[in-house]
């Protein structure tokens, strides 16, 4: 109901959620039926990313960034097609390309916290949606990067217990990361 209300930056921060959702039931129904679900995983990098360098952009409102923008997010999801085109490994876990969307994510991350210092127009913290929305992705992403970082070397030499562990951890990342979504859609911005 608010969605006509808000402005673009969260609008396009619904479609980061809705993408969410669409790749978290479709992986859970393929899992259920005992069918590979690792190729969801470059379509919905691609997508998120794109989404978010859209969120980002109408929030930064910085010239250089506008025009890096298409190129940055483009060239993300012409290497996510390749990857998934030349290494077509469904069963194989290849984090190189949620390392490379964390690092980005990141990137933008830390451009929204340099304008938000530089700028210093925002009067309490907790009233700021991109605030929530950045917080949630440094926490989701540092996490997520340690775990891509040694999840091959914990898929084939730990136990399984250990790995359903550090997938429970990865499904509390996105807890975060979704919870601070909905406060930031949930609270009204700030002129």
């Amino acid at each position: 109901m608010r969605f006509r209300r808000l402005p673009a930056n969260l609008r396009y921060l619904t479609g980061v959620v809705a993408l969410e959702v669409i790749s978290e039931i479709a992986g859970s129904t393929l899992k259920h039926y005992h069918r590979p679900n690792l190729f969801i995983g470059p379509i919905f990098a691609a997508g998120e990313l794109w989404l978010l360098a859209l969120v980002y952009d109408k929030t930064l409102r910085y010239p250089g960034f506008s025009r890096v923008r298409p190129w940055l997010a483009g060239a993300f999801v012409v290497y996510c097609a390749l990857d998934s085109w030349l290494f077509p490994e469904a069963a194989r876990f290849k984090p190189a390309l949620q390392l490379l969307e964390s690092f980005l994510i990141l990137g933008m991350v830390g451009l929204y916290f340099r304008k938000l210092l530089n700028e210093l127009r925002v009067t309490r913290l907790d009233r700021e949606p991109m605030f929530w929305v950045s917080v949630g992705l440094v926490i989701n992403h540092l996490g997520k990067s340690q775990i891509y970082l040694f999840s091959n070397f914990l898929l084939t030499h730990y136990s399984n217990q250990l790995n359903l562990d550090i997938w429970a951890i990865h499904a509390l990342l996105l807890v975060v990361l979704y919870s601070c979504y909905l406060v930031a859609l949930w609270i009204r911005p700030q002129n």
